[in-house]
């Protein structure tokens, strides 16, 4: 096992991002330090998985998975909302073991991306809107990533230095003649100042980009130049990034994989479909409606809940329905320079999740998510249990809204102006598996099929592409039960 501290940077890579720090940070210690070490070795024994090969070891880094938990005859059922990717932020969250695996596989990712003077990016959330910028609380986290793919560069090159886009915007740094770098840069800089040269190849300030850090990033970069960017010379550092970013592809793996794994802990599978455009987005949403479904919309490659709205009301005018969607969309635009909005939209079924039921606790009555953090450690994937993420208001079924429903952290900390540790709480700790009524085999069973899962969508990386044309499955949900089981099964022979 390595000897190096992930949380103890060097001198220079503090200065070198510095112009990244200039706002109030914070700190995630108290939560890691409640982490127990011997519950996640436990659930970890159980859950570890071999990757097919050693081939796929520069394919994954790591994957945050998002999970709702409902109940079915008592029992935790769990639902996979999200997949997410390598802008994970909550690093800081993790024990020591866990962050310095990741930052391993990053710095042999980083080592295998290298070409002479090469780039790799580090794209960070946040700054979405114009008029308020929010800026990263976590920024710190970066550093750890930046570093180590710093390390791998040289490892394989010699020199190589940490610069900030915005360091390199006002020419107060510079790319080293003859050294490779890493960029550090909000999402929205980066997607505006790369460009894409007439051979296919990435460019940032003259320089080629070798590849990105940054799953949403990287589905936002390829979708803007519409297939314009040579994918043999830029490397998304997470070959899931397609899933990571886009819910639809993400519940297409996660069907595929419980047909032919299913678990008892997990329904059967996702009811979903996928809007291309505001004409399908708005006809899909009125037809679940008319048919008693309470529907759900995600967009493509955004962050923190923005675009995501419930329409939880059968009797909803059409007119009401059409207005929160296209403000769905104006504000993906605005946010994420998607012209038309992030499409394309993943319409699901709302989940009555469960809500924190202890009476002695502050957060008693709010809903929450559970966070796994599947990654790579050598040949293997392990899972991660790390925070139950709360929702920043109590939650009220009359006055169902965003605040109560989506359970994120850095949108609680926006609303209530806190730190976001005021909504999340460790979940290697049996106090904490007490507070939510999740069993020690329960928690066993979700760590298992996460990293099974997992492993699916990273089996499903050379098929990968054929999903963002198109590839997702069918709208059955105006088809009888019986009927849609079949197809299940048919659709994954």
């Amino acid at each position: 096992m390595s000897t190096i501290d992930p949380f103890q940077l060097s001198f220079e890579t503090v200065v070198a991002a510095s112009p990244m720090l200039g706002h109030r940070l914070e700190n995630r210690a108290s939560i890691r330090q409640r982490q127990d070490a011997s519950m996640l070795e436990a659930w970890q024994e159980s859950s570890t998985l071999p990757l097919r090969s050693a081939a796929q070891q520069d394919a994954f880094v790591v994957a945050p998975l998002d999970v709702l938990v409902s109940r079915e005859d008592g029992r935790a059922q769990f639902h996979i909302i999200e997949l997410n990717g390598t802008g994970i932020g909550g690093v800081s969250n993790m024990p020591k073991s866990v962050v310095t695996a990741v930052a391993a596989s990053l710095r042999r990712v980083a080592r295998s991306s290298w070409t002479p003077d090469s780039v790799l990016l580090l794209p960070v959330s946040g700054k979405e809107c114009n008029e308020s910028p929010r800026l990263n609380k976590l920024m710190h986290e970066k550093l750890i990533f930046a570093e180590a793919m710093q390390s791998g560069l040289a490892d394989a090159g010699g020199q190589a230095d940490i610069v900030t886009l915005a360091g390199l915007d006002n020419g107060n740094q510079t790319f080293r003649e003859g050294a490779s770098a890493v960029v550090i840069g909000y999402i929205k800089d980066l997607l505006d100042a790369c460009e894409v040269g007439v051979d296919g190849r990435v460019y940032l300030h003259g320089r080629q980009v070798s590849g990105a850090v940054n799953d949403r990033f990287c589905l936002n970069l390829i979708s803007k130049f519409k297939g314009k960017i040579d994918m043999k010379q830029f490397t998304p550092i997470n070959g899931t990034y397609l899933a990571g970013g886009d819910k639809g592809a993400a519940y297409s793996l996660l069907d595929e994989h419980l047909v032919h794994q299913p678990s008892g802990s997990f329904p059967s599978r996702v009811n979903y479909a996928h809007a291309t455009n505001r004409a399908e987005l708005i006809s899909t949403v009125l037809r679940w409606l008319r048919l008693g479904r309470r529907p759900v919309i995600k967009p493509h490659g955004t962050g923190i809940g923005h675009g995501i709205e419930f329409f939880l009301d059968r009797n909803e005018s059409e007119a009401s329905v059409i207005r929160r969607i296209d403000e769905s969309l104006r504000v993906t635009e605005e946010y994420y320079a998607a012209v038309g909005g992030a499409l394309p939209y993943t319409i699901c079924e709302f989940i009555d999740s469960d809500v924190i039921e202890a009476p002695e606790h502050r957060l008693e009555g709010h809903k929450y998510e559970l966070r796994i953090v599947v990654y790579r450690d050598g040949l293997s994937l392990k899972a991660c249990p790390t925070i139950a993420k709360v929702a920043s208001t109590r939650f009220d079924a009359e006055h169902a809204g965003r605040e109560n429903l989506i359970n994120n952290i850095t949108n609680s900390s926006v609303t209530t102006k806190s730190d976001g540790t005021e909504y999340m709480l460790p979940l290697c700790c049996e106090e904490t598996l007490r507070i939510l009524g999740i069993s020690n085999s329960e928690m066993d069973e979700l760590c298992r099929v996460a990293t099974q899962y997992v492993r699916h969508a990273i089996d499903e990386i050379p098929r990968m592409e054929s999903r963002m044309d198109g590839g997702h499955r069918a709208d059955w949900s105006d088809v009888p039960a019986p009927v849609r089981q079949r197809m299940v099964s048919l659709n994954a022979a």
